[in-house]
Formats: C-alpha cells, sequence, structure tokens
C-alpha cells in the first residue's frame, strides 16, 4: 500500500471517530457539525458513492442524503445567484454556429437580419432549438429577443422537473 492510500484510510478513521460525539437518551446520536460537514463535503466530490461513505462512517444513508440536501441548501443561501450551468454565447455578425463540448445546447444560428444596421445590438434575429439535459426542447424560428430575454427563457426551462419518459 502507498502512503497516500494509507493516509486517505487514516483521514476516513478519524472522522469517523470524531462524528459521533455522544448518546440521547432515546437512542440517538449526537453529531459534531465540523465532522458532520467534512462528510457531506467528502460526499460532494465527483466519483463519491453517498452510500459507500454512510456505510464506511455508521450513517444511515437517508440520513446523509438529508444532511447533504441540508449543506446545499445552506450554501445556496449564501449564494443567492446559483450557478446552474446554463450559458448563452453571443454570435458575432454573420451566419455562424456556436461550438461547445459538453453542453446542453444543441449549435444555435444567428441569421443577419434584414433590417438596418442601426437596430438595437441587444436584440436580435434568430433560430433557436434548445435540448436540456432534464428532457425539455424548446425551438423558436425567427425569433426576435434580446440575450437577458433568452437566458432567463432557458434557465426556466432548465430547472422544471421533466425527462424523456414525459414526451408524449
Amino acid at each position: 500500500m502507498d502512503t497516500c492510500t494509507l493516509t486517505q484510510m487514516n483521514e476516513k478513521k478519524d472522522l469517523k471517530s470524531r462524528l459521533v460525539i455522544g448518546m440521547k437518551r432515546d437512542g440517538r446520536r449526537e453529531y459534531d457539525e465540523s465532522a458532520l460537514e467534512e462528510l457531506v463535503e467528502q460526499c460532494l466530490k465527483p466519483g463519491v458513492s453517498i452510500a459507500r461513505m454512510a456505510i464506511d462512517h455508521d450513517v444511515n444513508p437517508n440520513q446523509l442524503r438529508k444532511w447533504i440536501a441540508r449543506y446545499q441548501q445552506r450554501l445556496q443561501a449564501r449564494d443567492p445567484m446559483p450557478v446552474d450551468g446554463v450559458a448563452i454565447d453571443m454570435v458575432p455578425t454573420g451566419l455562424r454556429a456556436i461550438e461547445s463540448s459538453q453542453s446542453a445546447f444543441v449549435p444555435v444560428v444567428a441569421a443577419p437580419s434584414s433590417t438596418s444596421p442601426t437596430s438595437s445590438p441587444q436584440s436580435m434575429t434568430l433560430a433557436l432549438h434548445v435540448r436540456l439535459s432534464n428532457g425539455v426542447e424548446l425551438e423558436l424560428g425567427k425569433a426576435i429577443a434580446s440575450i437577458d430575454e433568452l437566458t432567463t427563457l432557458v434557465q426556466i426551462l432548465g430547472r422544471l422537473p421533466c425527462s424523456g419518459s414525459t414526451k408524449g
């Protein structure tokens, strides 16, 4: 075993021993808030199995899920503008497709407006087709909208609790 693995094992063991600080009369455990927060932060790392972490630390997986949800709500309350992964890129003048890797969007093409070139730069005529990871699909043909309006629309659609199974 390498020293990195031993260090991680010792940290897990140390966290497990610091987690429970007492027992209530009805048999429920009392948990140390800082150790509990550390456990939740470890669970939020990519690739970590919450069920495995719960088992390793002698915690009910459902209880750990509740702690994670409470932790995320506290973070969201501190930061009122959560980053939700929805982004809209501006297309330079001319006809171009937006290329983005690992995005929830399909290419967006902005057609040059047939109106005078002195029109407002904030709104544009465009054709938009969006397919979000939650299954929501939106198609606008020759819509005139500002970037702020489109951003709001896409963010709202991205938060809808939809899935591919709701399609008729």
